[in-house]
């Protein structure tokens, strides 16, 4: 899972604590966190201009907020294709 963040975004704040919770079920395997402040070129490099931005297993899953539920589903939809 990887999860682009900004400085002073409450949503980037919940987002990371549901992306916390989703490895610490095993959910996901890792946690990838990107901070435009600290790491821009990364952000511009995966063309991220909306923040939270969060792509699980490659893929783009959520733009701003959602939860471990929202995850899980898509984490299962993403696998069965």
């Amino acid at each position: 899972m990887i999860v682009f963040v900004e400085p002073n975004c409450a949503a980037c704040e919940r987002v990371l604590e549901t992306a916390e919770i989703l490895r610490e079920q095993n959910i996901v395997a890792n946690l990838v966190i990107f901070n435009r402040s600290i790491d821009p070129e990364s952000c511009m490099k995966f063309g991220v201009v909306i923040f939270p931005t969060v792509y699980i297993n490659g893929q783009l899953a959520f733009y701003g907020e959602f939860s471990v539920e929202d995850a899980k589903r898509f984490v299962n939809h993403s696998v069965h294709q």
